[in-house]
């Protein structure tokens, strides 16, 4: 089976970059607004956006966490076999 590669790098950080910036625009100092991100993979990108809107929107109060729902996931126990 071949990979493909759905973003590159660049691509994903130009991405990224645009996704803090339409938070930034939607939730202005993030006050009421929390990032939490379903681990494994969604702790890494939660991460990045926090790192984005900190160094690049000079904003410091953003409140973050993960989850991990692997337990809680419907599909957790079927045999797919």
């Amino acid at each position: 089976m071949n990979k493909k590669v759905i973003l590159n790098n660049n691509h994903l950080n130009i991405t990224l970059d645009r996704l803090a910036c339409q938070l930034t625009e939607n939730h202005l100092d993030f006050k009421d607004t929390i990032l939490v991100g379903l681990q494994p993979r969604g702790k890494i990108l939660c991460e990045k956006l926090v790192n984005i809107i900190k160094n690049k929107h000079n904003i410091n109060s953003v409140e973050n966490g993960f989850l991990d729902i692997t337990f809680f996931r419907d599909d957790f126990r079927r045999n797919t076999s």
